[in-house]
């Protein structure tokens, strides 16, 4: 065998030792969105965006060139292709009996294959909020958080491996490296909520490769998402309106975690 065909063979067995992403459409290149923004409820996201499964309420697509709202450019640059999603929490209150219910942004991503018991993976992706000039007629873009997990379900959140901090104005990327027992087959994102405003993210690149990284996050049958403390974010009235506590009159309580308890404090 001549030197110049070893040098080629090398050169091949290099190229398919790169690791493989495992998430199927992490960056949401695949589908078949007529318009460069595109909002689909649950069976829409289902029917026209390949490999993915929502079972929250709407998710977004937009083409990191797209005019939406006009005139305004709610772009940013995808991090990888064209195109990325766009998520969001808000919460609606009844005006007859004050209830509170979320209109919140979840889905899953299918992966080429199982996870394997005996791998590290690292997952990696990129959030960004939009920009703050934006026209609230579009949305109040404020910023909002992410969690992510992996399931044996493309409907259940599964296990959790990471709750990103708040958004900010520039793309940022965030990663865990993690092994599991569970043989997963699907990536799971849900919007955070804990606020009545409608919250706006963008998300992209989404990557699970093998790696020889250690492991910070050990999934098994019995792994749960952890407990968070539970913190006040704020007191809002049956308008929305933020209110300090009050007695004789109805206020909600939201919390840190996302629940809303409604408190009626009698005199």
């Amino acid at each position: 065998m001549n030197i110049k065909l070893i040098l080629i063979l090398l050169v091949f067995c290099a190229c398919n030792l790169q690791a493989q992403n495992l998430v199927l459409n992490g960056s949401f290149e695949d589908h078949t969105a007529p318009d460069c923004y595109q909002s689909w409820n649950t069976t829409s996201w289902n029917a026209f965006v390949a490999n993915s499964t929502s079972y929250g309420t709407e998710v977004a697509l937009l083409n990191d060139s797209c005019l939406t709202c006009p005139p305004y450019y709610w772009g940013g640059g995808a991090q990888e292709g064209h195109w990325f999603a766009t998520v969001h929490s808000k919460a609606y209150y009844h005006p007859v009996d004050s209830s509170v219910s979320w209109s919140q942004s979840k889905f899953s991503l299918a992966l080429d294959s199982a996870l394997k018991n005996t791998t590290n993976y690292k997952l990696s992706f990129y959030i960004k909020k939009p920009d703050l000039v934006a026209p609230t007629v579009c949305n109040d873009v404020l910023n909002n958080y992410i969690q992510v997990g992996i399931s044996n379900n493309a409907t259940n959140f599964g296990t959790h491996l990471i709750t990103t901090p708040l958004g900010t104005d520039d793309w940022q990327q965030y990663s865990v490296v993690f092994n599991t027992t569970n043989a997963e087959q699907h990536l799971t994102i849900e919007v955070g909520t804990g606020d009545t405003n409608n919250y706006v993210l963008f998300i992209d690149n989404f990557v699970i490769e093998e790696t020889s990284e250690p492991a910070t996050v050990f999934v098994t049958a019995t792994n749960e998402m952890p407990q968070q403390e539970k913190k006040l974010v704020k007191i809002v009235d049956v308008l929305g309106r933020e209110s300090k506590p009050k007695k004789n009159t109805a206020l909600f309580y939201i919390y840190s975690d996302g629940t809303v308890e409604k408190k009626l404090i009698i005199e």
